[in-house]
């Protein structure tokens, strides 16, 4: 089933993009991904050690949280993973928090000007930008499939990169879970190359895998059973691709083989519709009218009440949707598997 809402871009948002370092850097700012967490006086601890290492173990109110590029924002689109975490523990309350971008790489993560920063534009009549961030908990980080194209020469740089991202989050939470990257297919106008370029992935996938070790946090595997028809253009999963990476991580994760396709057309459109409103709350369009560099102007701000900012009224309204749209997500969970 797919949602009936569309790929969010962003907007003006992408047009006004800034470079991870830079201005941010020398204002002493956090790099892009931490700061879109809150922070915490004690960073969460690890998961429990099972017989095979970590294992997968959410708590009660547990946020957890979605790091990546495209195919990641794609999850939102089908809610097959999120759906499958729901219906195995309805009873914990877990939210779910997809902060991946299109475009997004181990080494850039660029984002909006002013974006979670804690000194915002400097003309007069401007506010810095004030959304909740994510609490940290769990949290997935899915990188290396666009980076391999880069070849295994810049290898080291991507795991110097990785090793820092990783670094980043670990005061705010021990319980990080590194993703395999999914294959190349043959299908798509690139189909002639997957071979060769999974060949490379491979080299990719292994060092994601043995920086978990090193750092005992959990790896979990894409998949085993791959076809070419579960990729429309050869590199980005479409829906039933989707369907196979989440019944295989939920595999993995002990919630199960095919609890995604459990969810009922009720608990589907909650997810749906939560979803949607957590983009709009975490990569709203017109940005910079918003918190960006253009909140003096007259089109900013309420056309009876001058002084008001209609569109900050209406972002700051968004919390206790998504709030509300999460109690439903996790009483119709508990109604599909009582």
């Amino acid at each position: 089933m797919t949602p009936r809402h569309t790929r969010s871009t962003g907007g003006i948002a992408f047009l006004l993009l800034l470079a991870c370092g830079g201005l941010f850097a020398q204002q002493g700012e956090l790099p892009p991904l931490r700061r879109s967490f809150a922070e915490v006086t004690m960073p969460v601890p690890p998961f429990p050690e099972g017989a095979k290492g970590p294992k997968f173990e959410p708590r009660p109110g547990e946020t957890i949280a979605w790091i990546g590029g495209t195919e990641i924002v794609d999850l939102d689109r089908y809610g097959f993973l999120e759906a499958g975490m729901q219906l195995t523990w309805p009873e914990l309350g877990l939210r779910w928090r997809n902060l991946a971008w299109q475009g997004d790489t181990v080494y850039r993560q660029a984002r909006p000007l002013y974006f979670y920063t804690k000194v915002g534009d400097p003309q007069p009549g401007s506010i810095p930008d004030h959304r909740e961030r994510t609490e940290p908990g769990i949290v997935f980080i899915a990188f290396g499939k666009m980076e391999s194209l880069e070849g295994t020469e810049r290898l080291p740089d991507f795991v110097a990169a990785y090793t820092k991202l990783i670094d980043d989050l670990l005061p705010l939470t021990n319980r990080i879970v590194l993703v395999e990257p999914t294959p190349f297919f043959e299908s798509g106008p690139a189909a002639a190359r997957a071979g060769g370029r999974n060949t490379v992935l491979a080299s990719y996938g292994e060092a994601i895998e043995r920086l978990a070790s090193e750092r005992k946090l959990l790896f979990v595997r894409a998949a085993a059973d791959w076809k070419a028809g579960l990729s429309d253009n050869g590199v980005h999963l479409n829906e039933s691709g989707q369907l196979v990476l989440a019944n295989s991580l939920l595999d993995q994760i002990g919630a199960g083989v095919r609890k995604a396709e459990n969810m009922s057309p009720a608990l589907h459109d909650a997810i749906a519709r939560k979803n949607l409103l957590w983009q709009q709350y975490y990569r709203p369009t017109n940005w910079a009218f918003l918190f960006g560099d253009r909140q003096h102007v007259p089109a900013s701000r309420d056309v009876e009440k001058r002084e008001e900012r209609w569109f900050v009224r209406e972002i700051d309204a968004l919390p206790a949707l998504i709030a509300g749209a999460e109690a439903d997500i996790q009483r119709y969970a508990k109604e599909t598997t009582k």
